[in-house]
């Protein structure tokens, strides 16, 4: 896999991407999937951000308002407000998501602080439509990002446009299903300094193959797998699981790992000497729990990141009216 990423995409070009925070804005239910369920069709409305195409909309309702929120060790205070509405067969989804980063002290060229504090924030707004096809859903997203820096003379809000498609083979069955989403192709159209030339860089340009299967033996659990291929970083391989406690509750796990360390991880059990010498550690393992009925969900997740990282905290609620 990751020969075949590097193939495509150029090596060089690692780490040039810009905004790569509009990422983090995950609902509970995919951070504690570890983002592997892209295939499987959701009233999460946070499925999106995964693959438009995914989002369903409950029965009986024709409104979802929702809220997510985050803090950790990367995010004390980050979230995402949703709102989808259907028409027809057709659903339409607004976001709107921050990262405020507190209050830095500010320093000069030198290092002497200058008593100017800033208060550095991350934006992003997004829209949805999500339509069925013959034996296939279809759903695009688009996107415009903000980032500010400080607030020195001749800095400004950088922005970005972006946009996400995907789409889901619906077989006639609920037990397994396929998908495929490009997230995030889009590139910088205002930059961070006011100088009279705008500076254009992508943002992360994401293709990305998603599956999950129900075993017959046991119906109430999911299985859900992704592989994605960034085109400025290593892709890496998704793994979730999601068992039915009854009709309502749901207890979730996910575990994700770049093909470089899973080819590292081999090498190593077998002491080869031609291991590699670089390493991609990112979120290791996810957690949590969720509760659903016709009226309202609730749903958090806890995530572990490697190599000492720390932690995240994740909490989201929804409403169906």
């Amino acid at each position: 896999m990751s020969s075949f990423s590097y193939a495509y995409f150029q090596k060089n070009e690692a780490g040039q991407e810009v905004f790569s925070f509009t990422s983090s804005f995950q609902s509970p239910r995919n951070a504690a999937l570890e983002h592997s369920n892209g295939a499987l069709p959701s009233t999460d409305p946070g499925v999106t951000l995964l693959n438009p195409a995914a989002l369903r909309h409950p029965e009986n309702a024709s409104n979802t308002v929702a809220l997510h929120w985050q803090t950790g060790d990367f995010a004390d205070n980050q979230g995402m407000l949703s709102y989808t509405h259907a028409f027809g067969t057709m659903l339409l989804q607004a976001n709107y998501g921050w990262i405020a980063y507190g209050d830095i002290e500010g320093y000069d060229e030198q290092g002497n602080a200058t008593g100017v504090n800033h208060s550095p924030k991350s934006q992003l707004a997004s829209a949805t439509l999500a339509f069925p096809l013959p034996h296939f859903q279809f759903g695009t997203t688009i996107k415009v990002a903000s980032d500010l820096l400080s607030g020195e003379v001749g800095d400004r809000t950088a922005m970005a446009l972006a946009f996400d498609w995907g789409i889901l083979w619906q077989p006639n069955t609920s037990r397994f299903g396929v998908g495929i989403a490009a997230r995030d192709f889009g590139t910088m159209i205002r930059d961070y300094t006011d100088d009279g030339e705008d500076e254009s860089y992508g943002m992360g340009e994401t293709v990305a193959l998603s599956a999950f299967f129900r075993p017959s033996s046991l119906p109430r659990l999911t299985l859900l797998f992704e592989t994605n291929f960034p085109r400025y970083a290593q892709p890496a391989m998704n793994l979730g699981a999601e068992y039915a406690l009854g009709t309502s509750f749901f207890a979730r796990v996910g575990f994700t790992r770049t093909w470089l360390d899973l080819s590292r991880d081999v090498k190593e059990v077998f002491a080869s000497d031609s291991r590699p010498d670089e390493t991609n550690d990112a979120h290791f393992l996810s957690t949590g729990l969720g509760y659903e009925n016709s009226l309202f969900a609730l749903d958090y997740a806890f995530s572990y990141l490697a190599q000492g990282l720390g932690m995240e905290h994740r909490v989201g609620l929804r409403f169906y009216f």
